[in-house]
């Protein structure tokens, strides 16, 4: 009877590494179909193309209301557990190939808010003031549609708003009054996945060790691999038969053949498995020690007949 691997942080790894000796584990992998409109709980912990249309824009450069825009945001989960993160981490793009950075919080059933502000450099009487309009903003964002995938809901599509109450110039040429604020809408681009799991080992010829790299690499969204967890399907090697590191030998106790597995987990806490045979040849019997042994003998009689006398 297999028992399931939960979703979680490294230390869920590690303590089934040092407390499940002997117990074979099976990891869900693979995305559910299971979708939930309207505002709801969900990671956003990816990037998204967000739509945006300019609501107001009062004496702003180069901005219009109704006008069309359409720039990149991308999260990052922060204290997360499950489908929640009580933080996001946003950097987000502005004209001009411009980024912000801001911290947002949760205040409600799949929706976050946060404050930040961005400089515009203006020219005031013959000098530039490189941050002569400081704009002070709030973002407000709701998940609009969550998609499930290995039982943890990712917000698969956002809304969001901008709002700037109001710019401060800080020129001696202040041109009046000006603010502005915009709606938009995103989809994930692209929506978390399990990571791509996959592992090098290296076999030490005449001996019953094998060397395990994790070649392992991010799934779509580009979350990093957290925690591991090995299994050499070598029970008689006691605890020795699990492992949490990379790269990492393990001494099989016998020569034959193991079902070694590995499983990761991302810090989106979704997980992977890949398993391979790995065949182990031992350090031979003792008739092949014998040969060999012979053999060096033989090596070491001919190096002293062709050495010259003095």
């Amino acid at each position: 009877m297999t028992a399931p691997i939960r979703h979680g942080a490294l230390g869920v790894l590690t303590g089934l590494a040092l407390a499940c000796a002997g117990a074979s584990m099976l990891v869900l992998v693979g995305a559910g179909a299971a979708r939930a409109a309207g505002v709801t709980d969900a990671r956003i912990s990816t990037s998204y193309v967000m739509h945006g249309r300019v609501t107001t824009a009062i004496r702003v450069r180069g901005e219009h209301r109704g006008q069309r825009v359409t720039r990149r945001w991308t999260f990052t989960g922060l204290s997360c557990t499950g489908s929640v993160c009580e933080k996001l981490a946003l950097r987000r793009q502005r004209s001009a190939h411009r980024y912000d950075r801001l911290t947002l919080s949760r205040v409600g059933v799949g929706s976050y808010a946060g404050s930040g502000r961005f400089y515009v450099g203006l020219r005031c009487r013959g000098r530039r003031y490189r941050r002569g309009l400081v704009v002070p903003y709030r973002i407000t964002v709701e998940v609009a549609q969550a998609v499930a995938v290995q039982s943890i809901a990712f917000a698969g599509q956002l809304t969001a708003t901008y709002t700037n109450l109001r710019r401060i110039d800080r020129t001696r040429c202040p041109v009046g009054p000006s603010h502005d604020a915009a709606l938009y809408s995103g989809a994930a681009a692209p929506l978390p996945g399990p990571p791509a799991v996959a592992f090098s080992a290296a076999a030490q010829p005449g001996t019953d060790s094998v060397a395990f790299t994790d070649t392992s690499q991010p799934g779509p969204g580009g979350a990093p691999i957290v925690g591991r967890l090995w299994q050499f399907g070598d029970p008689a090697s006691g605890p020795a038969d699990y492992a949490t590191t990379s790269p990492v030998p393990h001494a099989f106790s016998a020569p034959g053949a193991y079902p070694v597995q590995l499983t990761v987990l991302d810090a989106n806490g979704l997980t992977a498995t890949a398993a391979q045979t790995v065949v182990v040849a031992g350090p031979g019997t003792a008739a092949a020690k014998a040969v060999a042994a012979h053999a060096r003998k033989r090596s070491v009689a001919r190096t002293a007949l062709s050495s010259p006398t003095s």
